[in-house]
């Protein structure tokens, strides 16, 4: 079972089949860097030393660097999924700093994968799955550019669902030609969360359908040294455990989705990091799944 911890519940990008309980929660809701650091630093001691950093988006935290630093001289692998905007530049809306430039060079030393998702060949595509009001397919090209400029580990996360199924051969010629990627993960669509739940006739397919697309990928991917990842929703049962930002502890419950949404259902939560009480329950179900 691999560890995933939210570090924010703002994003750049709010995506209509939005797994996180992130946005459900109260604005500006985050844990602090010392109560996640605490835990953390307690979980490798118990022998889990590999984490997942994600929101929301990870790089909107205002301490965000300094956080990795510490996470990194526990001795954790880390990943880090993020939409990778403020890597080419402040990010300003009607006028507003949302955030500041982050350093692509800092970030490439201390995460050992960083993920970035791509749902489709073109901006169309990807608008189905996340609203965007820019040129996505070229700010990604430029974010892996700016990032293999040193030497950064990148992993491509797409989302299959009902939007993207006819675009595997022109998804497979645009991964291939971005860049150097190390990996590129796939997901069955799963209607986790308020948002996914909601949206989940727009974006659902069945487990045949995800096949499909894989096979189409396969057939037209032009590039060995990818490594390709394909999770159907029924391999990722007990596969993940979730940290909110609210401290909860949970896993996603795949077998409980069905057609009514019920958050206590839907997720099994095991206990919060908030409650030191809380740390070796958590902790045992990590290393024992």
């Amino acid at each position: 079972m691999h560890l995933n911890v939210f570090v924010s519940n703002a994003c750049f990008i709010y995506c209509k089949g939005c797994y996180s309980y992130s946005r459900e929660e109260k604005p500006n809701c985050i844990l602090s860097s010392n109560k996640i650091l605490d835990f953390l630093k307690y979980a490798h001691d118990k022998g889990i030393n590999k984490v997942t950093i994600c929101g929301g988006d990870p790089l909107i935290r205002n301490d965000i660097i300094e956080l990795l630093e510490s996470i990194k001289s526990y001795g954790y692998s880390i990943s880090l999924d993020t939409i990778g905007t403020p890597l080419i530049g402040d990010v300003i809306v009607n006028g507003k700093m949302i955030c500041k430039k982050i350093d692509p060079q800092k970030l490439a030393t201390l995460v050992d994968m960083i993920g970035i998702p791509i749902d489709g060949s073109t901006n169309e595509i990807i608008n189905k799955f996340r609203p965007i009001s820019y040129n996505y397919i070229k700010s990604v090209k430029l974010i892996c550019k700016e990032l293999n400029k040193f030497n950064a580990h990148i992993c491509i996360n797409t989302v299959v669902h009902k939007g993207n199924l006819k675009d595997a051969k022109e998804l497979a010629t645009l991964i291939t030609n971005i860049g150097n990627i190390d990996k590129w993960q796939f997901f069955q669509f799963a209607p986790l969360g308020k948002f996914g739940f909601l949206n989940r006739k727009m974006f659902e397919i069945s487990t045949e359908k995800f096949n499909e697309f894989r096979d189409n990928i396969l057939n037209n991917i032009d590039n060995d040294r990818i490594k390709l990842n394909f999770k159907k929703s029924t391999n990722r049962i007990k596969s993940y455990m979730l940290i909110d930002n609210s401290g909860n502890a949970w896993i996603p419950a795949f077998e409980n989705i069905k057609n009514q949404y019920d958050e206590s259902r839907n997720r099994l939560i095991i206990g919060n990091i908030t409650n030191h009480d809380d740390w070796d329950k958590i902790c045992e179900y990590v290393t024992n799944n």
